[in-house]
């Protein structure tokens, strides 16, 4: 019998090999090269080339080596992807029961061009039509082999442009519930956000495509270069993960990652370990979970810790019993720590989650004050529908001011998130110091951070929290730059209501306006109060350009300007009571800049007041014996004014133009008892000076309130120059 049986086995090989003979001699696969690039053509719209020879083997593989293969766009000639070179071998028998085992992919040069519109949709929507013919092929491939693949992505859905090169990828055999390994490298550039990086990553594997299960053994994956705002980038992530993502179900084990990166002159460092953790259908369990960050800068560091200790639960009912997250700061003057604490139960089924109360304590010192101070609050979280609730917050702190002393802040409320729409709301009342407060805050979105702010104030000193520099400093030190940078990723809106505000010495009551910040302006419009006696309405901006520029319109009303000016710039050479109009423009990178490029218009009206730092009736007065009698080549009479002196007036009227600082005046209207006064010239802001030509014409008076000298110049108008330093006023006859 065994006699025959190799007999009958030998001519079956001999036949099979005479076969593959006369197949691999009269059969050529590239006379269907024609067949295969119309059915292409007329199924996909799309031109395929293959301009070498198909070169093929029969035994004991089935295999092709296609050479360079390009594929077109869609209906149209422009090359959507191209390899170099693609080989491919099959086993043959196993293709008798449809199983399709791929021995070897070799493939070099991958070129794809993708793209994804607007719309959602893509450049290979079409190639991704289903097979109608009903048949399930079942497939393993032993190994595959990609070199030099270069992919593009135009994602002009999210403005972005990705591109993947250099990507190599090796893998061992591919087949459900087979274990193999791959090994994958690749350079990673993409414009939104920016990341220009280098991947490496290899593990062991196996995939089960029925059961949509994946495993991964021994990951050892690298991550460097640059991820946004990050530099210097190295992301190193080693473990094991068995995912099964339909199910959510997953566990890893002797998972480390661990990142260090600069970002804004900081150097930050992170790691986290996860000894053991799972979830499954019916368990929920996890090792010791830890981590920590730190972040240098200068002499400045943080430090950040957090753990949690081991748990069990099922999906329905779980608690992490402690969970404990502290931060260190650590700085020239300043040593703070914060802990959060507290425990958090959930239901992962229902992705809900609560804690009966999380609680966050502050302790340290800046310098030789106390930082202290405790929040708390119950927390729920439906991770289904995306909101969190914080419903009654109790905050109590004790901080540094920053203008001396300490700060006191406690406050009461509730806060919630929206994290599928982005937003937050936060409605708090209490104190600060001696002013209480009731506070809507809130965000509309995210990414940018776009604030809203609802705040009613019944008081508010803000001077007393601006820092005071030392005499000796301020006298030493230069003019310090304007620092506007906080408004150029500001994104705000909303109103403010203050009964009482002091801000800058200047006090006003009953205080209302808007606010809106965006791309680096902030504008405050309308912007109304009660000030000095009087009101005032107008609106105010500013933009963090370079240079930095102020816009402010305001109207006053029936305001005391000498009071104001007084609190204002500690000067009063001006006072009166009426009314003010304003519409300027400064630009500049200091004060002194910003005064020295002051241009707009201005309208003054004042009813019984002052001019402070000359007295003309008096300077005419002194005068008096050399009119009209001075001759060719004499000096006019000259004098220079105090702030202790003073001309007064029943009514003031004058309109400035405003240039580079300088304001114009050539209509001032002044009267007094004694003298009416007109004149024209100039009010330089930036330097403070003034060059003005008064003329004076001396009116009736009172017997005695002039004097007969003035008496003896009844109608005579007589000029009268003003010049010098607003401090010390030269006036000339």
């Amino acid at each position: 019998f065994a006699k025959y049986f190799l007999i009958a086995f030998s001519a079956l090989i001999a036949l099979a090999l005479i076969a593959a003979g006369i197949i691999a001699a009269t059969f050529n696969p590239n006379n269907y090269k024609p067949l295969v690039i119309k059915l292409v053509q007329e199924k996909k719209q799309r031109t395929l080339a293959i301009p070498g020879d198909i070169k093929l083997t029969f035994f004991p593989r089935l295999g092709a080596d296609l050479g360079r293969v390009s594929l077109s766009e869609h209906g149209g000639s422009a090359e959507f992807a191209s390899i170099n070179n693609a080989k491919v071998s099959l086993a043959l028998i196993p293709l008798l029961s449809k199983h399709v085992v791929v021995d070897r992919v070799v493939v070099d040069g991958i070129a794809a061009h993708i793209k994804r519109f607007k719309d959602g949709s893509t450049n290979f929507d079409d190639l991704l039509s289903q097979d109608e013919s009903g048949q399930q092929i079942k497939f393993a491939i032993d190994s595959v082999h990609v070199t030099n693949a270069k992919i593009l992505l135009d994602d002009r859905q999210n403005n972005r442009q990705l591109a993947v090169t250099n990507l190599n990828i090796e893998t061992g055999k591919i087949a459900n519930g087979v274990s193999s390994k791959f090994d994958i490298s690749a350079d990673v550039k993409d414009s939104n956000p920016v990341i220009d990086a280098k991947l490496a990553a290899k593990s062991g594997f196996s995939i089960d495509l029925d059961q949509k299960h994946y495993v991964l053994d021994g990951l050892d994956a690298d991550i460097k270069g640059r991820f946004a705002d990050f530099t210097d980038l190295v992301i190193q992530l080693k473990g094991n993960a068995d995912l099964k993502p339909a199910a959510a179900q997953f566990a890893v084990d002797d998972l480390a990652l661990k990142m260090s990166g600069k970002h804004a002159g900081q150097t930050i460092e992170a790691k986290f370990d996860a000894p053991k953790l799972a979830i499954t259908d019916k368990a929920v369990a996890g090792g010791k979970l830890s981590g920590n960050a730190k972040l240098t800068e200068g002499a400045r560091t943080i430090n950040v810790n957090f753990a949690v200790p081991s748990f069990k639960g099922s999906p329905q009912a779980f608690t992490l019993p402690s969970l404990a997250l502290d931060v260190a700061l650590k700085a020239a003057q300043r040593d703070a720590k914060a802990g959060i604490s507290g425990t958090l139960s959930g239901d992962l089924d229902k992705m809900w989650f609560t804690s009966p109360q999380l609680r966050v304590a502050l302790e340290g010192k800046e310098g030789n004050r106390p930082i202290k101070g405790a929040l708390s609050t119950p927390l729920t979280a439906n991770m289904k529908t995306q909101e969190i609730e914080l419903p009654a917050i109790a905050l109590a702190f004790t901080l540094p001011n920053p203008g001396g002393g300490l700060l006191n802040l406690k406050a009461a409320g509730k806060a919630g998130i929206d994290i599928g729409k982005h937003t937050l709301s936060a409605a708090l009342k209490g104190n600060m110091d001696d002013s209480a407060f009731d506070a809507r805050l809130g965000l509309s979105q995210f990414a940018p951070l776009a604030y809203t702010i609802d705040l009613a104030i019944d008081r508010l000193d803000a001077d007393r929290y601006q820092s005071k520099p030392t005499v000796a400093a301020t006298a030493a030190a230069p003019e310090a730059p304007l620092d506007l940078a906080a408004l150029k990723d500001l994104h705000a809106s909303g109103s403010v209501k203050i009964g009482a505000l002091k801000v800058k010495n200047i006090k006003a009551s009953n205080v209302r306006f808007d606010l809106r910040a965006a791309a680096g302006k902030i504008v405050v419009s309308p912007l109304a109060a009660n000030l000095y006696g009087g009101t005032v309405a107008g609106a105010l901006s500013v933009a963090a350009s370079n240079p930095s520029r102020v816009e402010l319109r305001q109207n006053l009303q029936g305001i005391n300007l000498g009071a104001l000016l007084k609190d204002a710039i500690g000067k009063e050479p001006v006072d009166g009571k009426g009314n003010l109009q304003l519409d300027v423009r400064m630009q500049g990178a200091s004060v002194t800049q910003m005064k020295k490029g002051l241009s707009g218009s201005a309208r003054l009206e004042l009813r019984d007041g002052a001019v402070r730092g000359v007295n003309i009736a008096q300077a005419i007065r002194d005068a008096k014996a050399t009119i009209g009698t001075i001759k060719g080549g004499e000096a006019p009479r000259t004098g220079t004014g105090s702030g202790n002196e003073k001309t007064d007036f029943s009514e003031l009227s004058a309109s400035f133009r405003i240039a580079n600082g300088v304001a114009h005046n050539d209509d001032l209207t002044m009267k007094s008892p004694l003298i009416r006064l007109a004149g024209s010239g100039d009010i330089n802001i930036g330097e403070e000076r003034l060059d003005y030509l008064a003329k004076a014409t001396v009116v009736s008076t009172l017997q005695g309130q002039g004097g007969p000298e003035l008496q003896a110049l009844k109608g005579v108008t007589v000029p009268v120059r003003l010049s010098g330093p607003w401090t010390a006023i030269g006036w000339k006859i």
